[in-house]
């Protein structure tokens, strides 16, 4: 019996384009990966809800008060709700990066007939950080946002250096005396670190401080704390972080008696963070 040739013509092309869609296919699939592994950009947003106390000395003008609640029993201690806002981003270009902070609190408390002849007390408080960091140890934000769905990415260390502006508005009334009102802007520089350690699969500690003002505009110091444990998980397809933790802020600033505060401010957060 004689087999006639009569396809092999046809199977050497068919052949040779499976061949060549096998390693478009695979070369494609490559070229997608290392450019998600190369993008050197990645972004961060927080929105987080801080629950302080407050404790320290304010003053307008020639007046000044004490002020001491927990955040446990601030409330009852206001007359009306505080209003807050608080946020934090970051954009990341390999090791480089740049952040933005902001937080701003609202408190009107009741007159105090405890002893003393204080009316009431408004304080309204801005602060606002900025400034650049540098990756010390650890993958670069846009090759942990690459490995996200990854038990243990790497731990990290970051130091960051910038400037913290703060506003400060004091409303102070009194009985006999009448009331006294200022407000201020302060800037001064900050230097501080951040280390983040995974310590369990999708789980993590986070340990942020920083310290400044070294007397610049007027701020004779500032410096806050923070302490928080996540966890990572994904929203909407989103790489995404859930937060808890305790965060301080201290503020000593004084404009020769226009404005003054020296105050720290401390309590329970919890936070969301989305990554892209």
């Amino acid at each position: 019996m004689i087999v006639k040739p009569c396809y092999f013509p046809f199977l050497k092309p068919l052949t040779l384009a499976v061949a060549l869609m096998n390693v478009s296919s695979v070369y494609g699939a490559k070229t997608t990966e290392e450019s998600i592994a190369h993008n050197p950009w990645a972004f961060n947003l927080t929105m987080y809800m801080w629950f302080p106390g407050v404790n320290g000395n304010v003053s307008a003008g020639p007046l000044s008060e004490s002020v001491d609640v927990s955040f446990v029993d601030i409330a009852r201690k206001l007359r009306s709700f505080p209003m807050a806002f608080n946020g934090h981003f970051e954009a990341h270009y390999d090791r480089l990066g740049f952040y933005l902070d902001g937080n701003y609190m609202g408190l009107d408390f009741k007159p105090r007939f405890d002893g003393g002849i204080a009316k009431g007390l408004s304080m309204q408080l801005g602060i606002m950080d900025y400034g650049v960091s540098y990756r010390l140890f650890g993958s670069a934000a846009s090759e942990r946002i690459a490995h996200w769905d990854e038990e243990s990415p790497s731990n990290i260390i970051d130091i960051y250096a910038g400037g913290r502006s703060i506003w400060l508005g004091n409303q102070l009334e009194f009985s006999g005396i009448g009331s006294s009102s200022g407000s201020k802007s302060f800037t001064a520089p900050v230097i501080g670190g951040r280390i983040l350690a995974e310590f369990l699969p999708k789980w993590f500690l986070m340990l942020d401080g920083n310290v400044g003002g070294f007397g610049v505009d007027n701020v004779n110091f500032t410096g806050s704390a923070l302490g928080s444990v996540g966890y990572r998980t994904r929203l909407f397809g989103v790489p995404a972080s859930v937060e808890a933790g305790y965060k301080a802020l201290k503020v000593d600033v004084g404009s020769g008696g226009a404005v003054a505060a020296n105050a720290t401010l401390n309590g329970p957060f919890v936070g969301l963070t989305g990554y892209w």
